[in-house]
C-alpha cells in the first residue's frame, strides 16, 4: 500500500532537526511570559504557557502540535501509567514525540525559606524517562525536562539538580557520576544535557531552566 505524503511523517523517531527550534522556543518565549507568582504551582503554570508556545509556534510556522495532560496508557494492560505535561508531536504516529515534564524549584515559603526540590526533579521527573520502570518516552531517544526557578536563581538551581543527578546516576541508568552538561543542541545558557544509557538504546535528556 503506497503511503500519501512526507515518509517522516511515520517516522519511528521525533525529528532530530526539530530539537533545536523546540530548546530555543521554549527559552525565547519564556523570556517575553507574564511571570508566574511564587506561590503558582506546576499545572496552572504550564498550562498559560502552553497557549504562549502555541501563538509562537505558529508565528514561526514550526511543524508540531503542543498538547498539555496527555495521558500515557500501558497498551498490553489499557492502564494510565502517567501524564505528559507538555507532548510536541509531528506526524500521525502517537507514540512518537518529544515531551517535557514540568517540574518546580527553589521554591519559597512564606516566610521565606527556600526549598530546593531538586531531588524531586530528578527521582519523580527525570525518572519517569530514564528511571527503572521508565513511563515516557519508552521507544524513543530524547525528551526534555522544564524547570521553573521559582526565586530567579538559575545558577542556584543549576548546581542543585547537577548535584542529584551525580547522587542518582546510577539509577538515572548513567555510566558515570557526569551530572549535567552543556547542551549539544542549543547555545543558550539555560539549556543543559544529561546523557543516559538506557538496555535498547542511548537516551538524551534536554534540561531548560526558566526564573521566574
Amino acid at each position: 500500500m503506497a503511503i500519501v505524503g512526507s515518509a517522516d511523517l511515520w517516522a519511528d523517531f521525533f525529528p532530530d532537526n526539530l530539537i533545536p527550534d523546540i530548546l530555543n522556543m521554549v527559552v525565547d518565549v519564556w523570556s517575553n511570559f507574564t511571570k508566574p507568582t511564587l506561590d503558582e504551582h506546576e499545572v496552572p503554570i504550564t498550562k498559560r504557557f502552553r497557549a504562549s508556545l502555541e501563538q509562537y509556534k505558529d508565528l514561526k510556522m514550526l511543524p508540531v502540535r503542543i498538547d498539555r495532560e496527555v495521558p500515557v496508557d500501558d497498551l498490553a494492560k489499557a492502564e494510565e501509567i502517567g501524564r505528559i505535561d507538555l507532548r510536541l508531536t509531528h506526524g500521525y504516529r502517537s507514540n512518537v514525540y518529544f515531551a517535557f515534564e514540568c517540574k518546580r524549584l527553589n521554591i519559597v515559603s512564606k516566610n521565606g525559606k527556600t526549598s530546593s526540590l531538586a531531588n524531586e526533579y530528578v527521582v519523580s521527573g527525570m525518572a519517569r524517562f530514564v528511571g527503572s520502570n521508565p513511563q515516557y518516552a519508552r521507544t524513543l531517544t530524547q525528551g526534555g525536562m522544564i524547570g521553573y526557578v521559582m526565586n530567579g536563581k538559575t545558577e542556584n538551581a543549576i548546581k542543585a539538580v547537577d548535584k542529584q543527578v551525580k547522587k542518582h546516576y546510577i539509577d538515572l541508568q548513567m555510566t558515570s557520576a557526569s551530572g549535567l552538561g552543556s547542551s549539544s543542541r542549543s547555545l543558550k545558557k539555560l539549556v543543559k544535557e544529561s546523557l543516559h544509557n538506557l538496555p535498547h538504546q542511548e537516551f538524551t535528556l534536554h534540561h531548560v531552566f526558566l526564573p521566574i
